[in-house]
C-alpha cells in the first residue's frame, strides 16, 4: 500500500491491520501522507512527498494535479479580495513542490489566477475557476528527481533493501 489517497474504504481496510502491519514504515508513511491530504494541509502534504521515496513517489504522481487544485482553491479563498492580494511565484512554487515559476505560472493562469508581472499571482474575488481535469505538471521535484542517476532497478532494490532493514530495527 502506497497512498490511501482519500478513500475512506481504503483507510478502513489499513486500520484492520495488524499493529505489526501497521508499523511498517512504508505504511506509516502513507497514513501520513493520507492524512495531510485529508486534513488539506497543504504544507505538510507536500512537505511528506518531497522526502518519499522514488517508488512510492511514482504511485502518489497521479494525485500530486488534484492535490495543487485544492491547495490553490484554499489558498483562493482565504486571500481572494476585491482589490486582490498578491503571493510570491517564488512561495507557490515552493509551497506547492513545483518545478518552477513556469508551473506556477501556467497552474495559476489555468485557474483563472491572473499574475502581476511574471513573479506574483493575484487573487481577485470571484476569478478562481476549475475547468477540466487538474494540469498533471511533470513532478521533476517530487519524483524524477529521486532517481539520481540510477536504474529503475538499482532504486527498486535499494528501497526494498532500506524497508528490510527498517523491519530489522523495529521491535515486533
Amino acid at each position: 500500500i502506497l497512498w490511501v489517497d482519500g478513500s475512506v474504504e481504503a483507510l478502513h481496510e489499513v486500520l484492520q491491520l495488524p499493529a505489526a502491519l501497521r508499523s511498517c514504515p512504508a505504511l506509516r508513511r502513507a497514513l501520513a501522507v493520507d492524512s495531510a491530504f485529508r486534513e488539506g494541509n497543504t504544507a505538510r502534504l507536500f512537505r511528506l512527498l518531497r522526502i518519499l521515496p522514488y517508488l512510492q513517489s511514482c504511485a502518489v504522481q497521479c494525485h500530486i494535479g488534484r492535490a495543487r487544485r485544492g491547495a490553490l482553491a484554499r489558498l483562493a479563498r482565504a486571500l481572494s479580495t476585491p482589490k486582490g492580494q498578491t503571493l510570491p511565484l517564488g512561495f507557490m512554487v515552493h509551497l506547492l513542490a513545483l518545478d518552477g515559476p513556469e508551473e506556477a505560472r501556467d497552474l495559476c493562469q489555468a485557474h483563472g489566477l491572473p499574475l502581476d508581472g511574471q513573479e506574483r499571482v493575484v487573487f481577485l474575488r470571484g476569478r478562481y475557476t476549475e475547468k477540466g481535469l487538474p494540469p498533471a505538471g511533470t513532478c521533476s521535484v517530487l519524483v524524477a528527481s529521486k532517481l539520481g542517476g540510477r536504474t529503475l532497478e538499482e532504486v527498486a532494490m535499494a528501497e526494498e533493501e532500506d524497508e528490510g532493514v527498517a523491519r530489522l530495527k523495529s521491535p515486533a
